[in-house]
């Protein structure tokens, strides 16, 4: 069923029945989730977490042609201030008082607007709602309705509060849903052939990971668009026309690229996340085969591979523990890579689990199932807690979060601006492990003290997940 008429999108809870809170085994893990719904749980304490408004901000920073309005108060558009410090993001906020909250700030919305448009000439203008829009139940469609004949631009609104779900990345289906609905060209619904290029979405990979992807599609001769990533407003309209889409985590796309399919007929090419030599491999070779160039593809699969043995005979993780934070499409590869590199995964955190990627847990077949497996958005206290007791030798995470693992005498390794996709993204990952190991046992590591109380960390990493009572 398509979800684009819907005025929003639905939150990742309502939809796939997404677990958020989770503490206890893989294998537990496994049997709790085999059901037609996903058991809740709840936390009963939030040391801290993201919200959607703030991975909602993360994408439609990237994004060419574009302005943003955070309407509400200063404060909830300051971590725009971080998309700004590599590129030039247009971004106003409504900057609502006290009054605001309870009178409304429609009119303070509709001269922002007006401002934006003026100012930047933007082809798309943003509305970000915020809590206190939320709150104050401000008629941002109205505004939006009367500006559309007034300035030549399209006005979209984000329909984000910060607390109807506890799966952050629910704001990169706002965005999108927003994308499908009012800026992917209608027309090339009844298109009867769609043109010679794929769309690859992409919504969190960095700059390495995505010159990753590229650089392979462009040796192969294959005609691509990036979005919403990097694209312009033209990309994004011609995304129906497209002859198929790719998804760099389906987890995080998967929305887009059901929703072109469905209603656009543009076929989702289902793909592994282009980790080490198996996911890579995987990815070139089912596009390829959509493509018609699998001969192609063989040869040159055959021949990167063939340069990537000397790195997988190094060994650099010979013979350590791994503690692993990342989401769980690229943790199927991930675990296989560190294997292949000598080590061996003692602990798994994920953000999120669902009813659609819940059966990647069978893919995991290299960990034990008695490794622990944390389900968690931020929530560092209950990691430290469990690498106090299992001290893994490398704590390797795709956030920002990681450096505390070093107080917990792991060494903390950071993908966040590393790249580890496809092939080039090996040879990164190897010589970031590398690197990490020589600063093991330096003044910084052995300086890094835990900021948990013993107290804590003699209690179960669990004592605050507990399940969900109706």
């Amino acid at each position: 069923m398509s979800f684009i008429d819907e005025r929003k999108a639905l939150t990742r809870e309502k939809r796939l029945s997404t677990l958020s809170n989770y503490d206890g085994s893989l294998k537990s893990l496994e049997d709790e989730i085999g059901g037609a719904d996903i058991k809740q749980k709840i936390r009963t304490l939030t040391q801290s977490a993201y919200d959607e408004i703030l991975y909602a901000l993360q994408t439609l920073s990237t994004m060419e042609d574009t302005a943003i309005i955070v309407h509400g108060v200063i404060g909830c558009a300051a971590s725009v201030l971080f998309h700004n410090r590599n590129r030039r993001v247009h971004w106003y906020s409504t900057n609502l008082n006290e009054r605001d909250t309870i009178l409304g700030g429609d009119e303070k919305l509709r001269n922002t607007v007006i401002r934006a448009y003026e100012e930047t000439n933007a082809k798309l203008i943003f509305i970000v709602g915020t809590p206190v829009v939320a709150i104050n139940n401000d008629d941002v469609n109205s505004v939006i309705l009367e500006l559309e004949d007034e300035i030549d631009a399209k006005i979209i609104s984000v329909t984000t509060d910060g607390f109807k779900t506890k799966t952050p990345v629910t704001g990169y289906d706002i965005v999108l849903h927003g994308l499908l609905r009012h800026v992917v060209d209608r027309r090339a619904i009844n298109m009867q052939e769609k043109k010679d290029f794929v769309n690859v979405v992409s919504l969190s990979e960095n700059r390495e990971n995505i010159a990753a992807i590229v650089a392979i599609l462009r040796d192969l001769g294959i005609e691509y668009q990036l979005l919403p990533q990097y694209a312009d407003v033209r990309a994004i309209e011609r995304a129906g026309e497209a002859r198929a889409t790719i998804t760099l985590d389906p987890d995080e796309g998967g929305y887009f690229a059901e929703e072109l399919e469905e209603v656009f007929g543009v076929k989702y090419i289902k793909t592994s996340v282009p980790v080490g030599l198996r996911g890579t491999r995987h990815l070139i070779l089912t596009l390829a085969g959509e493509l018609g160039i699998e001969e192609r593809a063989k040869q040159y699969i055959e021949k990167q591979e063939e340069k990537a043995q000397s790195i997988l005979h190094r060994k650099p993780l010979n013979g350590k523990s791994v503690f692993l934070d990342i989401n769980l499409a690229s943790a199927i590869h991930f675990t296989d890579l560190i294997e292949k590199l000598g080590g061996e995964v003692s602990g798994l955190t994920i953000p999120y689990v669902d009813l659609k990627n819940r059966e990647n847990f069978k893919k995991l077949s290299s960990i034990n199932n008695a490794v622990p497996v944390v389900i968690a958005n931020g929530q560092i206290f209950e990691k430290a807690n469990i690498l106090s007791k299992k001290r893994p030798d490398y704590y390797i995470g795709s956030g920002s979060q990681v450096g505390f693992a070093a107080g917990e005498e792991s060494t903390a390794v950071s993908l966040k601006n590393a790249g580890y996709l496809g092939y080039s993204g090996l040879y990164s990952f190897a010589d970031l492990i590398v690197r990490a190991g020589t600063v093991k046992n330096s003044h910084i590591q052995k300086s890094a003290a835990s900021v948990y109380k013993e107290s804590w960390m003699k209690k179960s990493s669990n004592w605050y997940v507990k399940q969900e009572v109706k």
